[in-house]
This record gives structure tokens, sequence and C-alpha cells, in this order.
């Protein structure tokens, strides 16, 4: 499929907006959320469902999800994928295409993007053909209107692993965003540990959540012995913080050759930490 690329992560601004101000089109999931368009925008080179704002309300929060140098259609005819799960949001940018220095004409350039409506995350963003697809009936799957060709939006989801050389740079918004759209599990959990180390600005964001996934893993055992804590399950990544004798710690998950241990602890002051002990380090 040809046409379609990543949102480009700093168009997006998330903050907190009042609620009284949230009204016009409201799309609703029936998972107990909502996007809603307001700011009605008329005026040339507008489409005449032109909206300037877009918000996602659920799960205790409001998000903006407005994108740099766009604005949004909508009519209300627009529905969430048949799970309630996804919707499918249609916007615009535009300019003029200027010949040696003068203006000459107004060009339109139509983007469609999918919401995970269970966070706010924008799972995809792209152009072309594939702005022409709908939902499938009865599953969460774009195809054309032959039902010919299928679009995986799916597979565009940020993921915080695809950054990993980046991590330093990467600004709170941008940082929110990928927790809302690969929120912590056993996959990335050593990642976002990684960002709390480089990423100062972010640190206590991402803390919050992996406290979150620690306290959520049942799998809890103690250190027999005084164990230091490594950043991967190689001898060479040792550092100099230790667990002793009778710390508890969350067991994640252990290494293909069985000799480490990926551990999640808590210690007194409610922080959480994520890091890899010999597995001998472990009460049996």
């Amino acid at each position: 499929m040809k046409g379609y690329h990543y949102l480009n992560m700093t168009y997006i601004f998330y903050f907190s907006i009042p609620t009284s101000a949230l009204s016009d089109v409201t799309i609703k999931s029936p998972l107990g959320t909502s996007v809603i368009f307001s700011e009605k925008i008329n005026g040339a080179n507008y489409y005449f469902d032109a909206w300037r704002a877009l918000s996602f309300n659920g799960n205790g929060y409001v998000i903006d999800l407005g994108i740099k140098d766009r604005y949004f259609t909508e009519d209300g005819s627009t529905k969430v994928s048949p799970s309630g799960r996804y919707l499918i949001l249609n916007s615009i940018s535009g300019g003029y295409i200027s010949d040696e220095g003068e203006e000459k004409e107004y060009v339109d350039k139509a983007h469609c993007s999918i919401v995970d409506m269970k966070n706010g995350c924008y799972v995809s963003d792209w152009e072309g053909d594939a702005c022409g697809y709908d939902w499938k009936k009865n599953e969460d799957v774009l195809e054309n209107s032959q039902g010919t060709d299928t679009f995986d939006f799916k597979s565009l989801r940020p993921t915080i692993k695809n950054v990993k050389d980046n991590l330093a740079s990467l600004n709170k918004l941008t940082v929110k965003r990928y927790l809302r759209c690969d929120a912590p599990d056993n996959d990335n959990i050593n990642t976002y540990q990684e960002l709390v180390r480089k990423n100062k600005e972010s640190k206590s964001i991402v803390n919050e959540y992996i406290l979150n996934y620690v306290r959520g893993i049942k799998s809890e055992k103690k250190i027999s012995k005084k164990s230091y804590l490594f950043l991967s399950p190689d001898d060479n990544s040792k550092t100099s913080a230790y667990l002793v004798t009778g710390d508890k710690v969350k067991v994640i998950q252990t290494s293909k050759d069985n000799n480490w241990i990926n551990i999640g602890y808590i210690n007194s002051k409610g922080v959480p930490l994520v890091a890899w002990i010999m597995a001998d380090s472990l009460e049996k």
C-alpha cells in the first residue's frame, strides 16, 4: 500500500481543557469514551464540515488531539469500528503553491488517522489511497469499497522500542503519547527503565506507569544474598546498585538461558526499579 507514513510525533500536543468548552459533534464509543469536534470553521479554503479543535474524553481525563497545521472534517456520520475500539479521523492540510515567489493556487491534502478509543492513542496516520477505506463488516479491519484489499493500520502503532536510540531527546508530551500507545509490559519494560535513566524531564511520569506495572505483577520472591543489579542479562552491564538478603522483588521474566531474572523492585519511598539479577540470587 503506497502513500502512508508515520505521524510526526512533534505535531501532537496534549493538555487539559475545560469540559465546558467541549461541544458540537461528539462521537461516542461503547467503551465509555468519546471524541469531540469543536470550534467550527467557516470561510474560503475550508470544507463545510471543518473543525479546528479535537479532543478525546475518557478515563478521567481530556486530551487535545489537535495536529499542527491541520483542521478536521466531520459531519457526525463517522462511526467507530465494529468493536468500538477504533475511530477513523479525517483531517486537511493546505497551502498555496507558489511559482517563482508568486502565490499561484491553494491546494488541499487529505490525511487519515486512527485513534484508539480505549486511551486516545493515535495508532496511525497516513495519506493517499487508503483514505478511502472503511470498516469491514463485523471486524476492526479497514478495506477498500470493493473488498479486495485491506490496510494494516495496527502495524503502525508507535512503540517505545523503536526510538530506543533517541530516548534522551523525547519531550514530556511525546513520552505521554508512547505511554498511552505502548503501555509498559514484559516486552518494553526495560526500555522504559532506560528512559527513566536517560530522560530526567520525563522521569516522574514514566515512574508512575512503571510503579503500576510492577505492583500488578503477582509473582514475588525474596533475595537470598547480596545481589548486584544489571542493566541487561549479561556480565558487562553490572551497576553499583544492589539488593540485600530479604528484599522482596517481583519476577518479570527469565532470560532464554535461564541464568538471569528480570525483576521489579519498589523501595521504601515508593520508587520503582526494573533491572536484571543473576538467577541464583533468589530464594528457591
